[in-house]
């Protein structure tokens, strides 16, 4: 096995440039294949069924970040929509059943009253509010994945951190090649004396020949993406 460091500044600058992204400036719709731009207003506007919920303050700051969004998950989304909608707009109460169609199951989530009090999609008395067209709730679904993603990597840290601090025998904060192999091998990564003192290496800054939390975290991350690499091509 054998370890390379890369510029993964570099990296993303060049992934992002290659692919298809949402520019920071520009609000969409998503269709079926790409996104389409729109120049509605964050205002209400009535329908024949009822009123279109303007979007939250935070919900337009984040529609004005970069996503990588691939063209099936695009498609998906809008499947779920105008199965669950009139195709032209959706109750926020329906909005639980999309994020179940998508594969979520907000009941089990004890923070997706948080999420809906936080986009401001229920009022202070716990009743829903209007209705969402296809562009808020797209946004809406990519937010709250997003969230779920911030929420596992959280919970994946403390597993770590918890891994790192049984083998951190003299409670300094570091573990040597020896302890890296345990923990690593526990962690069902099988690797080598040999490979531990090469990972050590590759990760350790201050060249003290051991791993703080946070380099432990560097190695564990490249491990993991050669394995998940070497399991695609098998």
């Amino acid at each position: 096995m054998s370890i390379k460091r890369t510029n993964s500044q570099s990296h993303i600058q060049n992934r992002q440039s290659n692919d298809s992204t949402i520019r920071p400036s520009d609000r969409y719709i998503f269709n079926d294949n790409k996104p389409m731009q729109i120049t509605s207003s964050n205002t209400q506007i009535r329908t024949s069924n009822g009123v279109l919920l303007k979007k939250s303050q935070k919900l337009i700051q984040s529609s004005k970040q970069k996503r990588q969004i691939a063209p099936d998950k695009i498609k998906l989304m809008r499947h779920v929509f105008t199965t669950i909608s009139n195709s032209q707009s959706m109750s926020v109460e329906h909005l639980n059943d999309a994020l179940l169609a998508l594969g979520h199951d907000p009941q089990k989530d004890i923070s997706y009253q948080d999420f809906l009090i936080e986009h401001e999609l229920i009022e202070p008395n716990g009743t829903f509010s209007s209705l969402l067209d296809y562009e808020h709730y797209a946004l809406l679904v990519l937010e709250y994945e997003e969230k779920l993603h911030r929420e596992e990597e959280a919970f994946r840290r403390l597993d770590l951190k918890v891994a790192f601090e049984c083998f951190d025998l003299n409670k300094d904060g570091m573990i040597d090649a020896n302890e890296l192999s345990v923990v690593m091998n526990i962690l069902g990564f099988s690797i080598t004396d040999r490979e531990a003192k090469e990972m050590i290496e590759f990760a350790d800054h201050d060249k003290d020949s051991l791993l703080s939390f946070d380099e432990f975290l560097i190695v564990f991350t490249q491990i993991s993406t050669i394995n998940t690499s070497q399991g695609v091509e098998q």
